[in-house]
C-alpha cells in the first residue's frame, strides 16, 4: 500500500502523506490545513443533529501522524476551527487532551477565513498564531491560495479534490494534493469537509489520496 509519495520541491524534500498532510523531514514538521475543529457542533448549535465524533477522530489521527514521523512542529495552514459557535466546552477538552499527547510539539497556526469569525485557539493549547501569509522556517505559509507570489508557499483553503470515471458509468471522487513549482495546495485534513473539484492548470501535478493510498494521477490530454 502507497501511503506516501515524496517529491523535490525548490531544493526541498517533502512527503506527500495518505492521511493528507505534508511532512518536511528536513525540519521536522506537519504541514495540515482545514481541519475545521467543531465542525459538527457547528451544526448542532444550528438545529442539525450531527455526531460530534470528528474532532476526537482527527486529533487521534494527527497524534499518530506525529509519532509515526517523529514530528517537532505542526503547522496549521488556517480553519483550525470551523465557527465560533463550535467552540464547546465538549471541543475545548478533546482539544486539551489531545495537547498533553503531544505537549512536547511545537504548534503554529495561519489564521483562515473561519479563524477571524472563531477567534484563536485557547491559550492553553499553546498555538502560536500569525496573520496569512507569514513565512515559518524558511517556508512561506498561507492559507488562502494566490495567483502571484514573489515566493513559493503551501497552501489549504480550497479543499481540492479530483473527480475521475470509473469503470461503466462509475465515479470516483477524493481528496488531493496540487503540486507546482509555485505551490503546494493541501486537501482538507478534517474529516467532515467539503470537496472542490480541481482541473490541470499549467504545470501542475495532483497526487490523489483516500486516507489510506496516494498516487499521482497522469495528466489527461485532449
Amino acid at each position: 500500500m502507497n501511503t506516501t509519495i515524496s517529491i523535490s520541491w525548490n531544493g526541498h524534500e517533502f512527503n506527500l502523506l495518505a492521511d493528507r498532510a505534508v511532512f518536511w523531514n528536513e525540519q521536522k514538521t506537519i504541514f495540515i490545513a482545514d481541519p475545521h475543529f467543531g465542525k459538527a457542533s457547528s451544526f448542532q448549535y444550528c438545529g442539525i443533529p450531527v455526531p460530534e465524533e470528528n474532532t476526537l477522530e482527527d486529533c487521534e489521527r494527527l497524534t499518530l501522524l506525529i509519532e509515526k514521523t517523529g514530528a517537532e512542529n505542526v503547522i496549521f495552514l488556517g480553519d483550525f476551527f470551523h465557527a465560533r459557535s463550535g467552540k464547546t466546552n465538549e471541543i475545548r477538552t478533546i482539544l486539551l487532551n489531545w495537547r498533553k499527547k503531544v505537549q512536547k510539539t511545537n504548534l503554529y497556526l495561519i489564521r483562515g477565513n473561519h479563524d477571524f469569525n472563531a477567534g484563536d485557539p485557547w491559550p492553553e493549547l499553546k498555538i502560536k498564531s500569525f496573520n496569512d501569509p507569514t513565512t515559518l522556517l524558511g517556508i512561506e505559509c498561507r492559507h488562502l491560495p494566490v495567483k502571484y507570489s514573489e515566493n513559493p508557499y503551501l497552501a489549504g483553503h480550497i479543499h481540492p479534490g479530483f473527480s475521475f470515471r470509473g469503470k461503466g458509468k462509475s465515479t470516483i471522487r477524493s481528496s488531493c494534493f496540487v503540486v507546482n513549482s509555485k505551490y503546494i495546495i493541501l486537501p482538507a485534513f478534517g474529516s467532515f469537509t467539503g470537496l472542490k473539484n480541481v482541473k490541470f492548470g499549467r504545470g501542475d501535478q495532483i497526487f490523489i489520496t483516500n486516507g489510506d493510498e496516494i498516487f499521482e494521477i497522469p495528466e489527461i490530454k485532449s
